[in-house]
């Protein structure tokens, strides 16, 4: 029995070895390999999610004093008129000398108009986009200053500078000379609108005020229709601080209404020279420029490049230099490094004379350290979290196709944070290379891995069971054994090695004659019988 049971313990723990020993190699034969190197188009991929579109709406509010003539103009003119006439230069008729009077001001219209008390307003909508990413999964993000804090000056000059395009020098030519038409009954040559044209420009430039102004911030990812459409489809954001623009460093804090969010880490060390650097944004003329492409669809693009040297300026922080092409819309947009962690915030670069970006100078961006410090100021922190870890994770399986996992990973990102809308598409193309049999992922052996802990645990209890079971057998048995032995040497008194004395005949006959049984009755109560023949 004891054999059996000897057999039957070695064979279940050399089962439990074997078993745990097949799955510990099965785990580590089907584990994934490393992950392969980051290229600047996975950093693009992974992190994307993180970076946006910044839209701020300026709704203003502005006006220019009416050009009026003072009566001390309207004597100076009446003189020079008078003398043209008595001079026969003019003829003394009505269309002449309006003609004439329309020449005299046309000539030099500062010295005859002045402002007047009247104002004629005007409701102007500015946009400023470029570029924001994500510091934290709570929804803090950062952008350039300079799209999302435009100075009323700034703003002024800007909508000074728009009245001089082409689009809106044709109509103000139609408009002067409609007026002039219907208040003189003149037509105007084209040298004559010109000078009135360009008088109301300069009339313009010198005396229209901003009266007020609201601004209005939106975000979106992915390829974004902006301009208007944004405005009813895009997530607000709210403006937390905003620094000095150029030569300031130029760093704006602002908060989204979303939360849960894939957010971009910060590096921990300043850029080195000959680094490789990526650079992730909406490019599009957009500061401050209200044209035709403000309501275009905007897709994010990369551009790479190698780091170049750093700038010192005045204003007391260190601009570091990329050659990584950006232009009007990449500003506010993460510079990366080749671990997909944040180098700086794109800011500004090199122009031509007709502030045009130099295609082979250097761009400029705000290091990752003066970030981390505004953000300190601010009461806020650069917590990336996990969710662009995880993506990163997905596409690792993609590489694999172990499209299963990718799904997996995907979903979870997507159910923490639903805002994101590349996923759809990621998720999409992992679920048709499931259906479509491209699936390699191997079976999932860690799960077993507490099941074959609890097996050997059993094993290992049932030997020390049967152990302690053939101990305990073993101890009754000598018990038993001792027992026996005890009680042999009580009946048996062979073991006393005296001599038996020698007994005769006569003795016993004697022993036996005394001999009563104990059922015997007493002697006064014996039946006598009869003697035997």
């Amino acid at each position: 029995m004891e054999r059996l049971i000897k057999r039957l313990v070695i064979g279940l723990l050399i089962l439990a070895a074997v078993a745990n020993g097949a799955l510990f190699a099965g785990i580590y034969l089907t584990q994934d390999p490393a992950p392969r190197a980051l290229d600047g188009q996975r950093i693009f991929t992974a992190s994307r999610p993180a970076v946006v579109l910044v839209q701020a709406n300026y709704g203003l509010t502005v006006s220019v004093p009416d050009a009026t003539l003072p009566q001390a103009s309207k004597n100076r003119l009446t003189r020079e008129l008078t003398a043209l006439v008595a001079s026969g230069r003019v003829a003394y008729n009505g269309a002449a000398i309006d003609q004439a009077a329309v020449n005299l001001l046309l000539g030099n219209p500062d010295a005859y108009f002045v402002p007047g008390g009247n104002r004629t307003s005007d409701d102007v909508g500015l946009v400023t986009s470029g570029t924001g990413f994500f510091v934290s999964e709570d929804g803090y993000l950062i952008t350039a200053s300079h799209v999302v804090s435009a100075k009323k000056d700034d703003i002024r000059a800007e909508i000074v500078d728009l009245a001089k395009g082409p689009g809106q020098l044709a109509d103000l030519r139609k408009a002067v000379k409609r007026s002039v038409l219907e208040d003189t009954g003149l037509t105007l040559s084209d040298s004559q609108l010109d000078k009135l044209v360009d008088w109301q420009q300069r009339w313009y430039d010198k005396y229209m005020a901003i009266d007020s102004m609201d601004v209005r911030y939106y975000l979106a990812s992915g390829t974004v229709e902006a301009g208007q459409h944004l405005v009813s489809t895009g997530s607000r954001l709210s403006l937390v601080k905003a620094e000095d623009v150029y030569p300031g460093r130029d760093v704006a804090v602002m908060k989204a209404d979303i939360t849960t969010v894939p957010a971009l880490a910060l590096a921990a060390a300043d850029p080195k020279p000959g680094a490789r650097s990526y650079v992730i944004g909406y490019p599009r003329k957009g500061y401050l420029e209200e044209e035709a492409q403000l309501d275009a669809t905007v897709p994010p693009t990369l551009t790479t490049g190698t780091m170049r040297d750093a700038v010192n300026l005045d204003s007391g922080w260190t601009a570091y230099g990329t050659d990584a092409a950006m232009t009007h819309g990449n500003s506010g947009g993460p510079v990366l490094d080749a671990r997909g962690q944040v180098l700086g915030m794109a800011s500004f670069a090199e122009t031509d004379e007709n502030g045009k970006p130099v295609s082979d100078g250097n761009s400029y961006f705000v290091p990752a350290s003066v970030i981390r410090e505004t953000l300190t100021n601010t009461y806020a922190t650069a917590s990336p979290g996990t969710l662009t870890s995880l993506h990163y994770r997905a596409l690792a399986q993609d590489d694999l196709h172990h499209y299963r996992h990718e799904l997996a990973i995907l979903s979870q990102v997507q159910s923490r944070s639903p805002w994101v809308s590349y996923l759809t598409e990621e998720i999409s193309t992992a679920q048709s290379a499931v259906l479509s049999g491209k699936d390699q992922t191997p079976p999932e052996l860690r799960g077993y891995v507490p099941v074959g802990a609890a097996s050997a645990g059993i094993a290992i209890l049932l030997a020390a069971t049967a152990g302690i079971w053939l101990r305990l057998r073993r101890r009754r048995a000598a018990r038993k054994a001792a027992a026996a032995a005890a009680q042999g040497a009580t009946m048996q008194p062979g073991i006393d090695l005296a001599p038996v004395p020698e007994l005769h005949m006569a003795d016993v006959a004697t022993a036996k004659s005394d001999t009563r049984s104990p059922i015997d009755p007493p002697a006064d109560e014996r039946v006598l019988l009869p003697p035997r023949p």
